[in-house]
């Protein structure tokens, strides 16, 4: 109208140029809403609220002790109703109090904008009663409905979120059942016939190590895509990365181009977090660089994938044996006797669990151990006192094994053949350069000195040892970075400081433990873990 307005005035040029023609382009690209929100909760807080609102409704008395089929077969029975189970403002348990709110504020802020409401994301999936549920809550909230032939209309899209090892490995399976729901069908029908995954790489390196977990995650890529093709179902890929190594961090271009070919839909979703965001957008030029960068791996890879494809090297039998070995040698680790213990004292997770971190506590439910740990403050406490874990451990026993066998060769040929498998070898020493365990080894000596099992550590040191060995033989390098590097120029120039901040913090952590009331030691510790951050360039 205003633009109109000075055009008709003859001031047509101030309405074409300048401040008035930004804005229009702005509103044009980004709508009122500038970006669209996700919805995202656990599976189980889902099925709780479902729980609650059957029982009221007298449907089901104990929904959560049903059988897979028996809940699937109430499920597409009330999706099929159109009636809702309870009136708006009637008495619930907080569970569905919590997860029905969120439903009817994002029907609301739908009403308002459409283009706001982003994906309903559903963490730990494991079924498919976990997506149905999803659109139980959506009907209750007037975001689904089907009219009397089965017509289904929502701006709901229901995505799965894999993230353990063996909810990656399922993931296929899982797919194929939804597709064949009659109810989830009709709900395709409805969304254009799309269907957006996503992929979780900080629990899954949490549950199986580095690089089973990248092996499983490119693995799951592939057998979703064949998943959805089969059904004719248009995918989306949503990588839930973060900004470490251990979670999925490290050069986005290089993660894309190693994407399998059957997985490059030419339509790609992932996140950017924590430290990344300053990293790669802060400054005008770096973004406009990344972006760009994005941008033709993916254009790259899409034209690659276009063209007929030789098996992937990376799922040659070598290759998944060395996967399985690696989460062998990985899970022995965190599931040694005395292993929470001697991580509570070796790393300040204490101290973490403290801060106001990822929006959410540090562990799910209940007091804090290593399987209710957040993905974040595990990667975070592993980063400070310079051991970076969940960045390699677990590689050098299965490569050493596999040499041994006879399969370097191999091994060799599929790393020269496979971008993916560059990216997490690479991806993996320049973590490994970015350890200082001369300075680890100080904080193992204050854990023995609380009687933690000084054993651990030097578990630790021998699989950094066969990894280091073992990841430049298959490289065939003589350093874990180029001679020239500036990553290596940049270790190098933040050791000593660094050094210092971690010994300031092994003092503090000494302090806490003798004297958890002292507020002034606990404040400069967690200036310590800020401070720490900072020279890591990383958080978790």
């Amino acid at each position: 109208l205003i633009a109109d307005s000075l055009t008709a005035a003859g001031l047509g040029p101030l309405a074409e140029t300048g401040p008035l023609a930004d804005l229009r382009v702005q509103a044009h690209a980004f709508g009122f809403h500038l970006a669209a929100l996700d919805v995202r909760q656990h599976s189980r807080v889902h099925e709780a609220a479902v729980a609650d609102l059957l029982a009221r409704a007298g449907v089901a008395a104990d929904y959560a002790a049903l059988s897979e089929p028996e809940r699937l077969a109430i499920l597409e029975a009330e999706l099929a109703s159109p009636r809702p189970l309870v009136r708006e403002g009637a008495d619930l348990g907080p569970d569905a109090a919590a997860a029905l709110g969120a439903y009817r504020a994002a029907r609301d802020a739908y009403a308002a904008e459409p283009e706001a409401l982003g994906a309903f994301i559903v963490s730990m999936t494991d079924s498919v009663s976990d997506l149905l549920e999803v659109l139980l809550l959506a009907h209750e909230a007037g975001l689904w409905t089907q009219d009397t032939d089965g017509t289904v209309i929502s701006p709901v899209d229901a995505v799965p979120l894999f993230e353990t090892i063996s909810d990656l490995e399922a993931a296929p399976g899982i797919l194929g059942a939804l597709f064949a729901s009659p109810a989830y069908r009709r709900h395709l029908a409805a969304r254009g016939g799309f269907q957006e995954v996503m992929l979780g790489y900080s629990d899954s390196n949490k549950d199986g190590g580095y690089w089973a977990a990248n092996a499983a995650l490119h693995t799951a890529q592939r057998a979703v895509a064949v998943a959805c093709r089969e059904a004719g179902v248009a995918l989306r890929l949503f990588h839930g990365r973060g900004g470490t190594v251990g979670r999925g961090g490290g050069r986005a271009g290089g993660a894309i181009l190693g994407m399998p070919a059957e997985a490059q839909s030419g339509r790609i979703r992932f996140t950017e977090q924590g430290e990344t965001i300053s990293f790669r957008y802060a400054l005008p030029g770096i973004a406009h660089r990344h972006l760009e960068q994005i941008v033709h791996a993916q254009t790259v890879a899409l034209c690659d994938a276009a063209r007929p494809a030789d098996p992937d090297p990376a799922s040659n039998a070598h290759w998944q044996a060395v996967a399985a070995r690696s989460m062998e040698a990985y899970r022995a680790l965190v599931d040694a006797p005395g292993f929470w213990a001697w991580f509570r004292a070796v790393t300040p997770i204490e101290a973490i669990a403290g801060l106001s971190i990822a929006s959410r506590p540090v562990s799910r439910g209940g007091a804090m151990g290593l399987d209710s740990l957040r993905a974040i403050p595990w990667g975070f406490a592993w980063t400070q006192p310079r051991m970076t874990v969940p960045g390699w451990f677990g590689a050098g026993t299965a490569l050493a094994a596999a040499f041994s066998d006879g399969h370097l060769d191999a091994l060799r040929a599929a790393y020269d053949a496979s971008p993916f498998l560059r990216a997490v070898a690479e991806n993996a020493m320049r973590e490994m350069a970015r350890a200082r365990l001369d300075i680890a080894r100080r904080y193992a000596h204050r854990a023995e000195a609380l009687d933690a099992d000084g054993a651990l550590f030097e578990r630790v040191e021998a699989e950094f040892a066969r990894t280091e060995r073992a990841l430049l033989r298959l490289a065939r390098r003589d350093t874990l970075l180029p001679e020239g590097s500036s990553i290596a120029a940049t270790i190098r120039y933040r050791n000593p400081p660094t050094d210092v901040l971690n010994l300031v913090q092994i003092e503090l952590m000494t302090r806490m433990h003798a004297d958890p009331a002292d507020d002034g030691a606990r404040a400069a510790l967690l200036a310590t873990l800020n401070a720490l951050a900072a020279a890591m360039q990383s958080t978790g």
